[in-house]
């Protein structure tokens, strides 16, 4: 998978008058900030991301978007 770039929502937005981020897009974002605080194995499972720690905690984070 390839790196993900940070864009606000302005700069994604360019001429567009809206932009909204994907549930994907926000996962891998996540991904590389806690990959920069936590020495862990990070996996990805479709719209959830699961982190295993060397101590044996596992923690899975699920991502899905709440439509008003």
């Amino acid at each position: 998978m390839a790196n993900h770039l940070f864009l606000t929502e302005t700069e994604g937005a360019k001429d567009n008058l809206k932009y909204t981020v994907g549930a994907k897009d926000l996962l891998i974002d996540l991904k590389v900030l806690l990959k920069e605080y936590y020495a862990a194995t990070f996996t990805e499972d479709g719209s959830s991301l699961i982190m295993k720690f060397t101590n044996g905690q596992v923690f899975c984070l699920n991502l899905k978007e709440e439509v008003k």
